[in-house]
Parts: structure tokens; C-alpha cells; sequence
């Protein structure tokens, strides 16, 4: 029996009457609270509470620059903490028992909590950052803590290993980057970096840091190589953690300004998504404003193209009621986020609101995760999509087609089932021979794999952001291959198509959802 699935659905369907439904509450997505670091937790009394509150999801942070509030062998554990406890063991324990997945968030680079003498011990050691005035991140006021350099060896390979302790020693379902950047566009400007630009680039930089800044001959060059260093570590650290754990899922907590993350801090997150490096998302969409939120959401979820899911980070610290952070919620959803994670448990009024999201819009139990999916491939043509405005916009009352394929495409005779790192880096190939801009690719690395599979089985339909069925296109069972292509009329506003099902394989019964893009139908221009 063939080891690899793949799955290709068509139907004719015509959709001439779809009003907007409201649903305050849905299934199929990520809701979850980050939680900043400490000791003395009740752990089981924390994940019950997001358990009965229709939370499915929890961030902690246990790691901190080159500080552990867990027994480490990689890192320095900070102080203060009860010796004879294992407080990440028991957090995890206590996020399995309750159905919770536990993603532990991990400040990178920068040494919040880093005690006075190990400071010293790597500024003498040349492992920190400077700006280009030479002032250390904790004596520039703007920055007002030291960053590690991520050009200098040993700081990457203290990054690698924090994260990859993480994975090999707990039972977790992810680690979480978080300040997976620079602190700024001044930084680094080290002599460490000098040297290694200069010997990278094959050059030799006379007027240090002038030559390398905005107007100088090598500037375009200097942030291809800073970014480039900031990428390549997370990378670096992804690979190696799904190499160890096919379904670790490995996140970040982005910049939400996509220009300013790429340009000014390094962080040019989007390619990292949509080239295998996360599994999913977390953008920091910290505003009281909704229509702010809503044009953050957008542009993330436009970039991001389904590659992987956005959950969109909400700033419940700055909320003055849970109306508000309802509100987000519902805000999020309109603009295409598959979940959200707020920020943050255990401090602010998060934790009052909980109650009241848990009447409006975490009602419905949440699972599946949309991070944990077959790979899919959504393909769209027809006149609907000759919208004038282009993006999300197709004309509305006009054919819709699209070709849905979801998993792995059949081996020859003689190949069996490849592993996962064979699947991704079919995806991979996939992803970079796109023919279509209308083309959109999904394939979380830590998705269900093809040895997951044995039999997949659901129903596609149409429904409204918050989640709401619009219409049943079709159902499907079948052993590793099924065919189909639809085609509809499209409604006027937001809508998505969706597939949610289960795989039956070795290791038993897993349901899944997997969406394509938001659509927005527009009236056609007279």
C-alpha cells in the first residue's frame, strides 16, 4: 500500500446566494496567553484555568539570553528558584493532562536577568553588541540592556543549543523565538562584525562604521549580511530541531511593522515562513486600536500567503476591559488569523477576562490546531479573480475556480515512504516553482508527515472568518488519492474555503483543519 498521500478534490458548485453569518465563536484555531518568567507557579491550576476557559495553547518563558529557570546544562540558571523542582517538567506535565500545548518562549540574544560578573565575562570576550558610537546595548538609552552578537560563533552556538536543550529534554510541542533580532539599525557594529563582514565580503573597510551606514559604498551589502545572520540562526535552529523532533513546532513572536522588522531590526520574517524555518506565526499586534489591528492582520496575512498559520499576538496588558480584547479577537478573524495568543497570563487583567471570553468568543472548543495539517496546495483561476484591486479582492458574482490539492504527491513503484525531512524538502521544491501569483502553498515542517497517514477523510466548505459553514462543497474518504476541482460564484464579502478532516494512520485517529487564503468579494466596477 502506497506510504504517501495525496489528495486532489473537485466538485461544480454554484454559489449565487451567501449572506455573512455571525458566529462569536469557532473551531479549528490557536488560543493561547503568553506568560513572562518566574518561579513558584501552580502549574495544574494554570493550565485547568485555560482549559476550562477554551484555551488550547501556552507560551512561558523559561529562557532568557544565557539564563535558564530550568535545570540547564547550556545555560546559567537564574536564581532564587526551588532547586528541588523542575518547574518546566511540571508545566509540561500539567499542559498534557489538560490538553494544552506547551510552546516554551525563549528570549534570544538579549541578557535581560544576566548578572553583573558573566556580563563582564563576555564583554572582555568581545561577545556583545555595540552600536556604531561603540556604546553597549545596557549604556544606550534606547536599548537599556546588552544583546550577544550574533556574527560572534560562540553566541550562535549558545542560541542553537539553548533552543535544542529545550527540545531534547522535554516533552513539549514547541519552542518560540522571541527577540530574534537586533535591538536596533545601530547595532552591531562590533569589531567582531568588522572583521567578519570584511572576510565574508572579500573586502577591506577603510572608514569603519561610515562606509558600511546608509550612503556608504558597502551599505546595501552590510544589511544583507546582518539580516542574513539573523536568518540563517533560525534556520540553523529549526532544521535542527525537526531533525530531532519531526513535530516540534518551532514559532516566532515577530515584529509586526514587516519593513521595519526587515530593514531595521533584521528580522525579515516573512521568507522565514513561507520557506520552512516556523511552523507558525505570532506577530506582536500590540494596539488599543482595532483598525490599526485590522491593517496589521491584513498585510501579515497577505504576506504570509497560507504558508503556515498567523496567530495574531493582542496586547490584553494594554486593554481596560475584556470587551476589548474580544473585540481583537473577533478583529483578527475578520482579516484572516487562524488564531491568537495573548499577552499576558499572570499579570494585567487577562486573567478576570477569561470568563468572559470564554462566553463569546472561546465558547466552542478550539482544536484542531491549524499548525498540525497535511501540506495543501490551493490554486485559483476563473473570472472572479480579475479584480481591478488584486490581493484578496476577487469580483463577486463571478466564477471562482480552484484546484485543491491536499498531501503528498504518489511515489513511483519502487520508492517507499520518505520521512519528514524528505517530505519538506519536497514541499520546498514545490513552494519554489510556483506558477501562479494565485498559487498558495501550506506545509508546517511539524505537520502531519506521510507516515501519519494511512487514510484521510472530511468535508470542504465554504465559511465566514469567525467561522461560521456557508455552505458543504462535498465530502471525501479515501485510501492516500482523491480527486476533485470546484468551481462556485462567489459571494459579496469575506470568506474562506476549508477543509477539515482526519487521518487514520499507525498512530491513530488525527483531526486537522487546513484554510485556504481570505477572499474578500467585491462588486465589479460598472
Amino acid at each position: 500500500m502506497c506510504k504517501w498521500l495525496a489528495v486532489t478534490i473537485s466538485a461544480l458548485v454554484s454559489l449565487s446566494c451567501l449572506s455573512p453569518a455571525v458566529a462569536q465563536s469557532r473551531r479549528g484555531e490557536l488560543r493561547g496567553a503568553w506568560m513572562g518568567e518566574g518561579y513558584g507557579r501552580d502549574w495544574p491550576a494554570i493550565m485547568t484555568s485555560l482549559k476550562d476557559n477554551g484555551f488550547n495553547a501556552f507560551f512561558p518563558n523559561f529562557s532568557i539570553g544565557n539564563m535558564a529557570l530550568y535545570p540547564s546544562k547550556v545555560l546559567a540558571v537564574l536564581p532564587d528558584g526551588d532547586a528541588s523542582r523542575d518547574e518546566l517538567a511540571e508545566a509540561a506535565k500539567a499542559a498534557r493532562e489538560n490538553g494544552i500545548e506547551l510552546h516554551v518562549w525563549r528570549i534570544n540574544w538579549a541578557l535581560w536577568r544576566t548578572p553583573e560578573d558573566l556580563l563582564a565575562q563576555l564583554d572582555a570576550a568581545g561577545r556583545l553588541q555595540c552600536n556604531s558610537s561603540g556604546q553597549r546595548g545596557k549604556d544606550d538609552p534606547d536599548v537599556k540592556v546588552d544583546w550577544l552578537c550574533p556574527s560572534n560563533p560562540e553566541n550562535r552556538k549558545l542560541e542553537k543549543e539553548a533552543m535544542l536543550e529545550l527540545v531534547r529534554s522535554y516533552d513539549i510541542a514547541g519552542v518560540q523565538f522571541d527577540y530574534m533580532r537586533y535591538p536596533g539599525g545601530d547595532y552591531c557594529f562590533c569589531d567582531g562584525c568588522k572583521e567578519r563582514f570584511q572576510q565574508s565580503q572579500g573586502v577591506k573597510i577603510e572608514k569603519w562604521p561610515d562606509d558600511v551606514r546608509d550612503g556608504g559604498p558597502f551599505a546595501e551589502k552590510w544589511q544583507q549580511w546582518r539580516r542574513g545572520l539573523i536568518t540563517s540562526s533560525a534556520q540553523e535552529i529549526s532544521d535542527a530541531a525537526h531533525a530531532l523532533k519531526p513535530d516540534i513546532c518551532v514559532s516566532l513572536a515577530a515584529w509586526p511593522d514587516i519593513e521595519a522588522g526587515r530593514d531595521w531590526y533584521g528580522q525579515d520574517w516573512v521568507p522565514w515562513a513561507r520557506e520552512g524555518a516556523l511552523d507558525f506565526v505570532c506577530p506582536m499586534d500590540y494596539t488599543t486600536d482595532d483598525a490599526h489591528l485590522a491593517g496589521l492582520v491584513a498585510r501579515q496575512v497577505a504576506e504570509v500567503r497560507a504558508a503556515v498559520p498567523v496567530y495574531a499576538g493582542l496586547g490584553a496588558f494594554e486593554m481596560k476591559s475584556g470587551e476589548q480584547l474580544i473585540s481583537q479577537v473577533e478583529v483578527a478573524r475578520s482579516e484572516g488569523a487562524d488564531g491568537f495568543v495573548a499577552f499576558a497570563y499572570g499579570s494585567g487583567d487577562l486573567d478576570k477576562w477569561l470568563p468572559d471570553l470564554r462566553a463569546t468568543v472561546t465558547a466552542t472548543e478550539p482544536d484542531p490546531m491549524p499548525h498540525i495539517s497535511p501540506p495543501a496546495r490551493f490554486t485559483f483561476s476563473g473570472d472572479a479573480t480579475q479584480s481591478p484591486a488584486g490581493g484578496r479582492d476577487v469580483i463577486a458574482a463571478a466564477k471562482l475556480e480552484v484546484e485543491i490539492v491536499l498531501g503528498w504527491e504518489p511515489p513511483t513503484s519502487d520508492e517507499t515512504a520518505p520521512g519528514a525531512a524528505e517530505a519538506v524538502a519536497m514541499l520546498d521544491r514545490i513552494l519554489n516553482q510556483r506558477s501562479t501569483v494565485d498559487t498558495y502553498e501550506s506545509q508546517p515542517p511539524a505537520g502531519l508527515q506521510p507516515t501519519d497517514a494511512e487514510r484521510i477523510s472530511g468535508r470542504i466548505v465554504v465559511e465566514s472568518p469567525a467561522g461560521a459553514s456557508l455552505l458543504v462543497l462535498g465530502a471525501f474518504d479515501t485510501e492516500w488519492r482523491f480527486e476533485r476541482k470546484l468551481s462556485f460564484t462567489t459571494p459579496e464579502g469575506s470568506f474562506r474555503l476549508a477543509i477539515y478532516g482526519a487521518v487514520a494512520g499507525p498512530k491513530g485517529k488525527r483531526d486537522f483543519v487546513v484554510r485556504a487564503p481570505l477572499m474578500v468579494g467585491v462588486k465589479a466596477a460598472l
